[in-house]
């Protein structure tokens, strides 16, 4: 065989292995869905809530003929959503109130009013409450108030109303469908007592319980959540994060923790802050942020929104009163960037032991000494006081134990603050 004949054999050998190479690489291409690393890394804190679960009014109220009273408890609370969720809504007419015929509508007899602690978008509650408009209004509401005497053509009314704004939106449902309502609530009367309506400026009341509010108290045991699941679900990509002086980084965002409160703070510096957002979409974001990494631990409900910040907080609730810690214990806080988050505050532990297992009761003051408490302090300018509320406050005992303790609590230009000392709820 000459040499040259030898070149051409082998030429071909190399171009036919080259071929077949080729072929192999094509048809073996390994499925990168299944292996994308974001999945992979896709960590459970907990678990995933849908909207009803997390957007909840903190009161009901019932103004009777005769009266008013009123519930927080949880149990009450979720089982009229539930009845008002097999309702259908027919959205008619919307109109603007001076403030006095606002409260007048709201307060007025027969009628049930649900308390939000704060706006609801329409288009968020679409997924809560049965609209039968295709469209519903690009507004928000954080009362809704139910007629139950018997209106005309077999409807009764229900109106949603933005006190913000001095709008009621309203709306109208079967008045069978009110009156298995009426049924129910009479059926559970028990847990509605009776509720005193104070004024504290202009035409506007807060109704708050009569005589001394008795309630339980708690001592938990926690459980930590492992900072290596934040920084898993938190990061695009965790291979890449590094622990330097405690805290984690990838070079663009930090994820710091408080080891004495056990809370954290992610931080994504990079994204942009000095944008304008509308109340739909900026709760939707924070809602679908947290279940991306089914990050909802304890009973945490919807409670701030902040449209100048990008800001929504959800706070920590027990039986029905929110909770209220000043180091972040007790709250999941949200900024949102414009694309992703730019800050985030929570805790990083879970409330799991009930110590003793027999909660004990406290009778705190009654609310006309708190009001006349606030009144009193020089620090408390009443023209800007919101609200006024009973809550828990949230106390370390050790490293791995926490109390719940009763406290009056009032909203003051938009900061919730302690009404009082630990013994007896006043200054």
């Amino acid at each position: 065989m000459s040499l040259e004949k030898a070149k051409t054999i082998i030429l071909t050998l190399l171009v036919l292995l080259s071929l077949l190479l080729t072929w192999l690489i094509w048809n073996n291409q390994p499925n990168y869905d299944l292996l994308n690393l974001k999945d992979l890394d896709n960590i459970a804190i907990a678990k995933e809530k849908k909207v009803p679960g997390i957007i909840l009014p903190d009161k009901i109220l019932y103004h009777e003929n005769d009266g008013t009273t009123g519930t927080v408890h949880d149990g009450e609370i979720s089982r009229v959503m539930n009845l008002l969720r097999t309702w259908t809504f027919d959205m008619s007419s919307s109109r603007l109130l001076q403030k006095k015929d606002l409260y007048n509508l709201m307060y007025g007899k027969n009628r049930i009013e649900l308390d939000f602690p704060a706006p609801v978008p329409f288009s968020v509650y679409q997924s809560v409450l049965n609209f039968a408009n295709k469209k519903v209004p690009d507004a928000d509401f954080d009362h809704i108030v139910i007629e139950l005497n018997k209106g005309t053509k077999n409807l009764n009314h229900v109106y949603f109303i933005s006190t913000a704004s001095n709008k009621v939106y309203e709306a109208s449902t079967d008045q069978k469908s009110i009156q298995v309502f009426i049924s129910k609530l009479n059926d559970n009367k028990s847990l509605y007592k009776p509720y005193t309506a104070f004024a504290l400026s202009g035409p506007r009341r807060i109704y708050l319980p009569a005589g001394n509010p008795v309630v339980n108290q708690y001592k938990y045991a926690t459980t930590d959540i492992e900072i290596d699941k934040f920084k898993k679900a938190l990061f695009a990509d965790p291979n890449f994060v590094k622990k330097v002086a405690g805290e984690y980084t990838n070079g663009i965002s930090l994820l710091r923790t408080d080891e004495s409160n056990k809370v954290l703070t992610f931080v994504n510096p990079g994204e942009d802050i000095g944008y304008s957002s509308d109340p739909n979409h900026l709760l939707t974001r924070a809602i679908d942020f947290i279940n991306q990494h089914s990050g909802w631990t304890d009973q945490y409900q919807y409670f701030e929104i902040n449209e100048r910040e990008n800001e929504v907080t959800f706070r920590l609730f027990k039986d029905g009163y929110p909770v209220f810690n000043d180091d972040g214990m007790a709250e999941i806080r949200e900024y949102l960037g414009k694309s992703e988050i730019y800050k985030y505050v929570r805790p990083y532990f879970n409330l799991s032991l009930n110590l003793p297992l027999k909660p004990a009761a406290v009778k705190l003051p009654p609310a006309q000494d708190v009001i006349a408490g606030l009144q009193t302090n020089s620090s408390v300018q009443m023209n800007k006081v919101r609200d006024i509320a009973v809550g828990y406050r949230l106390q370390k005992d050790s490293d791995d134990i926490l109390s719940l303790q009763p406290a009056w609590y009032y909203c003051e230009d938009g900061i919730w603050k302690m009404a009082g000392g630990d013994e007896d709820g006043l200054e």
